[in-house]
């Protein structure tokens, strides 16, 4: 992703095509230490000070929920906060950075800001009393007493950031090091007050269990002219997002950063950022995955083999080992490549093109050379138009894309739930035995049955029970493990996978340790998004509304290759992941991508701009590789019924 520049005052623009200049600097004796700064408040607004005030602000805090948190408000002398707000706007450059995790404009490290540039002191003087301000120690002794925090250091941690419209900060518990207190000041506009249809409120989280957050956040604080947000630093427990903006011109300047404390938080194995870094299995435990009866059937054979050569010994095990070979020369060709009854079932569903030899041969070619490859127009119109069709009527009753502020509640119910936890993923997940009592009997929400083959269970009816049909009838049949196999040189033996929805303005997946991969996988995503026409498709095409797909690498240690991870953490992060591959979210195309040990990969926030929802069936299979014999025994013995030379 394009990291560029401009002034904070275009924030709300689409950024110029210039490339940043990095500074190297380090903590200047004036400005990474606030015991070296003069203390002066007179910025402050003195009321704040009070022991009456204090006293209230501290009983607020204490009490709320969904953990200690508050807001002080009016913070600054509204005049010079103004002038603050002026200068920043004028003077600073900001840095436009996308991950996984966020979309935000970031200006350099606040604290060493003098330093690196000593000829911008004279533009920027009332935003430096600020900094100094809110770093002095009347103002930590402030801090101190009204959170009941442990003693903070005078070391200064800031920095500026802008949300413009479709920004965001996906949910982490800011966990690093020594930061104790996190804080945001507001510098939204002053004279038109923000609203919560304008988006870029912070959420904050309840917890399930130390270290999971809910799927939903319980309460939101808008980004309020001259207020100042705080809250304490809880491993596994500190959950927070900065919601999209919706605003088309209001774009959320703030300056955040954090108090430290001399001692790093205890419980640091909840943490947001050790959980992302760590591998717990989840995705690719090979328990989760269905073996396909033939691979069944194959396995146990061999083991009987095995036996019989253990009972037989010697040269009798070489003798049953070449008669097994000869007699089962053509059954095992049979199930590596499609034959004629496959090739009939499949015409079913899918498009005639991908079902002929040359094709075949060519997306072969291509995943052989790629390891990846995206196959348009995979289902035929009949399906397509289907689910076409289905998916537009449930975001348009949903209000969901085109720019709607969304619902949280959106789409959930009728089999459709909402999957967590939050600082990994946040979509739904088809399940028809979660269809409540009162959907029984809608159309299309019952569970896949013995219908007609090429016909998806509930056609007509809901989105979900389509996309399920097709799930459980095509990919998860061995004749489209076959097809597979004949299209990537790889042997599907295994198979899981689900059935999502990315509604606008909500979901998301995070790349994470959790989810690396360990043994080779080919991952086949069916995608469907509105995008007829230029403009909704040029929206998905070049990304700008998030939804696709995208491959990083971990590092060779295993540690945190997740740059975007380790940026929300730090004032100012410089890293980029290692992109391998972004597949942009169109209708009705299959995405195979064999995907190797050490990577990762995600699901961009789907951005409430979004023509639709992101729709996918998402299958992973465990698979093996097919070497030249197996290609030989099938050039040989495929062609029978005149139908094997098709996929050779």
């Amino acid at each position: 992703r394009r990291i560029d520049r401009h002034r904070i005052h275009d924030s709300h623009k689409e950024p110029p095509d210039m490339t940043p200049k990095r500074q190297k600097t380090a903590h200047g004796e004036i400005s990474g230490n606030a015991a070296d700064v003069e203390a002066d408040v007179s910025i402050i607004n003195p009321e704040i000070f009070s022991p009456e005030v204090l006293a209230q602000y501290k009983s607020k805090y204490a009490d709320a929920k969904p953990y200690t948190h508050g807001v002080v408000t009016p913070l600054c002398d509204d005049a010079r906060l103004r002038t603050v707000q002026a200068e920043m706007r004028e003077h600073l450059t900001a840095n436009f950075k996308e991950t996984d995790l966020f979309k935000v404009l970031q200006t350099g490290d606040l604290v060493t800001i003098d330093k690196a540039d000593p000829s911008i002191v004279p533009k920027i003087p009332e935003l430096l009393k600020l900094r100094a301000a809110i770093y002095s120690p009347q103002f930590r002794a402030m801090v101190q007493e009204m959170t009941g925090c442990a003693p903070l250091t005078d070391r200064i941690d800031c920095s500026a950031n802008v949300y413009p419209r479709s920004g965001h900060l996906l949910c982490h518990d800011d966990v690093i090091g020594t930061r104790c207190i996190s804080y945001i000041i507001y510098l939204t506009d002053p004279d038109e007050g923000w609203t919560a249809g304008d988006g870029g409120a912070l959420e904050l989280y309840p917890v399930i269990e130390p270290g999971t957050p809910a799927v939903d956040p319980t309460t939101e604080l808008l980004p309020a002219w001259n207020s100042m947000a705080f809250f304490t630093v809880q491993p596994g427990r500190s959950f927070h997002s900065v919601q999209e903006v919706f605003a088309e011109d209001k774009p959320r300047l703030s300056i955040s950063g954090w108090y430290h404390a001399a001692e790093a938080p205890k419980g640091s194995e909840h943490a947001t950022l050790t959980q992302l870094q760590t591998r717990t299995g989840g995705d690719d435990d090979i328990e989760d995955f269905t073996p396909f009866p033939a691979a069944i059937a194959a396995i146990v054979k061999e083991a009987a083999a095995a036996e019989e050569d253990k009972k037989a010994g010697g040269g009798q095990a070489e003798k049953n080992e070449g008669d097994r070979e000869e007699h089962d020369e053509d059954e095992d060709c049979l199930q590596i490549w499609p034959d004629k009854e496959d090739l009939e079932y499949l015409a079913r569903w899918v498009n005639p093109e991908y079902l002929q030899a040359e094709n075949v041969l060519r997306i072969r070619a291509k995943m052989e050379e790629d390891s990846s490859v995206q196959l348009r127009e995979f289902l035929i119109p009949e399906h397509a138009a289907a689910i076409r069709a289905a998916t537009r009527v449930e975001d348009s009753g949903g209000a969901l894309g085109d720019g709607r502020v969304p619902n949280r509640e959106a789409g959930v119910g009728g089999g459709w739930v909402a999957v967590g936890p939050t600082h990994k993923q946040r979509y739904l997940a088809y399940d028809p035995g979660a269809v409540s009592d009162d959907s029984a009997g809608r159309p299309g929400e019952d569970e896949p049955g013995e219908d007609t083959p090429g016909r998806a269970k509930g056609e007509g009816g809901s989105a979900g029970a389509i996309l399920r049909a097709i799930r459980e009838e095509l990919f998860a049949s061995e004749p489209f493990a076959r097809l597979l196999a004949a299209m990537t040189n790889l042997r599907p033996t295994a198979y899981k996978g689900d059935v999502r929805r990315f509604r606008p303005g909500l979901d998301y997946t995070v790349a994470h340790h959790g989810i690396l991969t360990v043994d080779p996988r080919l991952d086949a995503t069916l995608c469907v998004v509105d995008d007829e026409g230029d403009i909704k498709s040029s929206a998905w095409d070049f990304g700008e509304c998030g939804g696709f797909e995208c491959y990083i690498a971990a590092d060779e240690e295993g540690d945190a290759a997740n740059a975007a991870t380790a940026a929300v953490y730090k004032a100012q992060g410089e890293d980029d992941e290692d992109e391998l591959l972004s597949v942009s979210a169109s209708f009705n195309t299959l995405s195979l991508v064999h995907r190797d040990e050490g990577l990762m990969r995600f699901v961009k926030y789907v951005s409430h701009l979004a023509p639709s929802s992101r729709w996918d069936v998402a299958m992973q299979y465990t698979v093996e590789g097919i070497d030249d014999s197996d290609e030989e025994e099938d050039d040989d013995g495929g062609e029978e019924d005149g139908e094997g030379e098709e996929l050779e």
